[in-house]
């Protein structure tokens, strides 16, 4: 296991401040997906800053622009407009299982997580944030379709958490509107517990992880596994399914 306290790369960096490892991602989920040695370097740092003592939570920052998000249309139309049947099955394959590995690390990780959430985030990445214990986001924040304007349905855990917080119903209206969900409605809605200005994100992060760290014990844990955190067969079965749908929406267009 690798060294990540002080690590950087082109898709995240890792640098221990005190008592939380930080975490920034870089990149879009299907930059990690569609390369096996970058999601080996991220899981690998999870499991490193799970078994470190010194280390008492995670702080996940995401900071995402117009290019990002572009980006990720253009990678599912790529995915969409595959001439070869194995070709499409591989990426969507490839793809969700990268994302579902991402998810049930964040879910199954012991120590208390929060992730900071600067400007714009697709839907399909947005779902492995749902994941985390907190999360807080910038008032500029605007949470945007991609994949649902080409025709390719959101993937990942996002309907999952989506319908365990507002119903089936109105996470359905949601995810079929399409409609970019800014800072104001996504805590509404309970997409994100609070707002923060892009110059206070960090402080705000580390301020609720202190909180969670003055709770002795595991008893942080054991209170987000019965409130927030699901099991993590239902994730995985829920995966299947959403991969078999998104696999459905690319292949009949």
């Amino acid at each position: 296991m690798s060294d990540y306290s002080n690590y950087d790369s082109d898709i995240f960096s890792c640098t221990y401040e005190d008592q939380t490892a930080v975490i920034c991602l870089k990149s879009e989920s299907f930059t990690v997906a569609m390369n096996a040695s970058k999601m080996h370097e991220l899981l690998d740092c999870l499991n490193s800053i799970e078994v470190d003592e010194r280390i008492k939570g995670i702080m996940t920052l995401h900071t995402s622009g117009d290019e990002r998000i572009s980006m990720t249309q253009k990678f599912m139309k790529s995915m969409r407009d595959n001439s070869g049947y194995v070709q499409k099955e591989m990426g969507v394959t490839r793809y969700g299982n990268a994302v579902k590995r991402l998810t049930l690390a964040i879910n199954e990780f012991s120590k208390p997580s929060v992730v900071g959430i600067n400007g714009q985030v697709s839907i399909d990445s947005f779902g492995y944030f749902l994941a985390c214990d907190y999360r807080i986001a910038t008032d500029d924040l605007k949470i945007k379709f991609p994949g649902l304007k080409i025709g390719v349905l959101p993937s990942g855990a996002v309907s999952f958490f989506m319908s365990r917080q507002l119903g089936a119903t109105r996470s359905l209206e949601i995810l079929m509107a399409g409609k970019t969900i800014l800072a104001d409605e996504a805590k509404i809605l309970a997409l994100i517990s609070q707002v923060a200005k892009p110059e206070n994100l960090k402080a705000a992060c580390q301020a609720k992880l202190n909180d969670f760290y003055a709770i002795p014990g595991a008893n942080t844990l054991n209170l987000t596994k019965q409130l927030i955190r699901p099991k993590t067969h239902e994730l995985e079965e829920h995966f299947e399914m959403t991969s078999r749908l998104m696999w459905n929406s690319i292949i009949d267009l």
